[in-house]
């Protein structure tokens, strides 16, 4: 587990995070989400030690990451892919592994688990962005950790690498480990991720399920289906509605209800096939928390 508690950083006169607290709980994909500049970065290297906090505290399992007698296997991290490009894909974890006693076994392991396997003995420097992620990711997996931290993971990934990635995390938190995940692809976390922190200009904007923070926003537009779309179009209309047409006899109404349409359309006895609510993205949901907390526009 892990527990942000009144976390605060400065850099001279630039406040990057402002009190900022949650708790990452095992059992489930936690996203990390923000806009560029909103903290997180900098929040991710506060948990495993890179930065000291001006002010609050960070525990993984109950302690400073730093006290933990063997971190790699406490908390795998993913912050930065890149490796040494000198060595090999299996020099570089090989390298990690020593510094905790971890054997051979372990690091053919990974490279089998990220897909490595037939690069191993190729130099890092020769990879290509992907790669280079899945080798990071590897670095990661290495000590197995009860704690999972990865910042942008899926930069570089094709299609096939990101349901892979989406499947693996999902994998960790099934295991009962703890998964905080970074990312700007909403879409993505929509389908990974159950429970989201959203941050903005280093303070906690939201703390809640994916489910919980879509329901936040209302769309406002209701799908119509009708043999009679035309007419309800036009009636609609004349009581405020802004149409959107979807296909024949279908079209998106904004400003009217369900129970307004439904009403309507039986005023007017024309039928109706369908009245279904639109349901808000993540994206619709998180650009709307967020629309005041964007520093780079």
């Amino acid at each position: 587990m892990i527990e942000v508690q009144a976390l605060t950083k400065r850099y001279g006169g630039t406040l990057a995070v402002d009190e900022l607290s949650f708790s990452v709980t095992p059992g489930q994909v936690t996203g990390f989400l923000g806009p560029n500049g909103a903290g997180k970065s900098t929040t991710m290297r506060m948990i495993v030690g890179l930065d000291r906090p001006t002010a609050g505290t960070v525990t993984v399992a109950g302690r400073p990451y730093r006290d933990h007698p063997a971190p790699l296997c406490q908390v795998g991290t993913l912050l930065d892919a890149a490796a040494h490009r000198g060595r090999s894909a299996r020099s570089h974890l090989l390298a990690l592994a020593q510094t905790h006693g971890i054997g051979r076994r372990r690091v053919d392991e990974v490279l089998e688990t990220v897909g490595l396997t037939a690069v191993a003995d190729r130099r890092a420097g020769g990879f290509s962005l992907g790669m280079g992620q899945r080798l990071g990711i590897a670095a990661a997996l290495l000590g197995d950790p009860a704690v999972v931290i990865l910042d942008e993971p899926v930069n570089g990934l094709d299609p096939d690498g990101v349901l892979w990635l989406r499947n693996l995390l999902k994998g960790l938190a099934a295991e009962g480990r703890t998964v905080l995940v970074s990312s700007h692809l909403m879409s993505e976390m929509a389908v990974t991720a159950e429970h989201l922190v959203v941050i903005g200009r280093g303070r906690l904007l939201a703390d809640t399920t994916v489910a919980e923070l879509i329901a936040r926003v209302a769309v406002g537009s209701v799908l119509v289906r009708s043999p009679h779309a035309t007419e309800l179009g036009d009636l609609l209309t004349a009581h405020g509605a802004a149409l959107s047409p979807v296909g024949p006899g279908v079209f998106h109404a904004a400003g009217l209800g369900v129970e307004r349409i439904g009403d309507l359309a039986l005023a007017g006895g024309l039928a109706i096939h369908e009245l279904t609510p639109r349901r808000a993205s993540l994206e619709e949901a998180y650009m709307e928390l967020t629309r005041e907390a964007v520093e780079y526009r």
